[in-house]
């Protein structure tokens, strides 16, 4: 698969995960993201980031639980209760212990699922797409951006490395692994990653790498003009629905904003590529599709059709379920399908090898 495409899987992930509060489908969205990552290449270092992703997400998992739980929380179906001191009224409202209800610890989960959704996500994503590659097939006028971006991608991957070899190290010399040791270990590996950060910098310095001129004065106002006018959009398309027109052309002028931004940016950096990536029709159409499911989802959620949200606060009613809700939600496992066909082909595709026995 493309990059593009990837990453237009990741961004209708997290469009889905922030835009649905309705727990089965989230769980849908969760088993979807599951399956690619089962499916999805992945290099060494990619397994080596998926894991302590998945580790990771499943800690803020368990760590928002926890919080719900000490924080105590209201609801009509108390399950315990924790002693607490009493806390003054003028810290706005913190509890500490208190009553436990079903419906604080049902949102916390669906705060959870969504979390180790999005953390799933970027770490197939990460294991899936080389940095370079993302770095290749971005737009000019996001370059500066997308080099963070990049820079960002390869840090996980590399202290990963980094750990894993000084642990070898001190194996080898026969040190522990217990709390007292860790941070023998981890100062190492942070040092070493500080100092391939600081030659990576050196380097591009020296070669002049993504220098350009900066941008005129007129597009750099146009592009901070476009936040003010996306807040004027959305606080009269919330709070006063007689302005929805007049919100709906602040907008307009906004991406209007952005675009000349975009087209300023774009002309100030030339880059040429060695080898060029072109993107197959079917990762256009892919993501032309994982841009219109996010839409859809978002969409949904701003009108209340769907059943995509829920409020376990409102009495802890059954989530709904509807066909089209599942559909939007079960559109996250599109690559394991392509990806299943492609594996699919690929065995069909291989020669037949055939026994032959020699006659003592």
């Amino acid at each position: 698969m493309h990059a593009a495409a990837w990453v237009a899987w990741v961004g209708m992930v997290m469009a889905l995960a922030l835009a649905i509060t309705n727990p089965l489908y989230l769980g849908i969205i969760l088993l979807g993201v599951v399956l690619v990552a089962v499916l999805a290449p992945r290099t060494g270092t990619g397994v080596t980031s998926f894991r302590a992703l998945a580790i990771f997400g499943v800690a803020m998992f368990g760590i928002s639980m926890v919080v719900a739980t000490i924080n105590g929380n209201y609801g009509e179906h108390i399950l315990f209760t924790i002693p607490g001191p009493e806390v003054p009224s003028w810290l706005g409202g913190l509890r500490l212990g208190g009553p436990v209800s079903a419906e604080g610890l049902a949102a916390a989960a669906i705060r959870g699922m969504a979390i180790l959704s999005i953390l799933l996500a970027f770490g197939v994503f990460n294991g899936a797409v080389s940095p370079q590659r993302v770095l290749r097939s971005t737009p000019a006028a996001l370059f500066q951006a997308s080099l963070v971006v990049t820079v960002g991608l390869t840090l996980l991957p590399s202290s990963i490395e980094d750990l894993r070899r000084v642990r070898e190290m001190r194996a080898l010399r026969g040190a522990g692994g217990g709390l007292r040791d860790l941070p023998s270990l981890v100062v190492p590996a942070v040092i070493g990653g500080l100092e391939r950060s600081m030659r990576l910098a050196e380097a591009m310095e020296a070669r002049g790498y993504g220098a350009a001129p900066a941008l005129p004065a007129r597009a750099r106002l146009t592009a901070a003009a476009s936040a003010p006018l996306f807040i004027v959009s959305a606080w009269c398309w919330f709070y006063e629905p007689g302005w929805r027109p007049f919100a709906a052309v602040a907008a307009l002028a906004a991406v209007a904003c952005l675009a000349y931004w975009w087209r300023a940016a774009a002309r100030l950096h030339h880059a040429t590529r060695l080898n060029d990536e072109p993107v197959p029709a079917v990762d256009r159409a892919a993501v032309a599709f994982a841009v219109g499911v996010a839409a859809l989802a978002v969409g949904a959620r701003l009108t209340g059709l769907g059943g995509l949200t829920y409020n376990p606060f409102a009495g802890l009613p059954m989530p709904a379920f509807s066909v089209g809700g599942a559909l939007i939600a079960l559109a996250t496992a599109w690559p394991a399908v392509r990806l299943g066909l492609r594996a699919h082909a690929a065995t069909r595709a291989e020669p037949e090898t055939a026994l032959i026995e020699v006659a003592p």
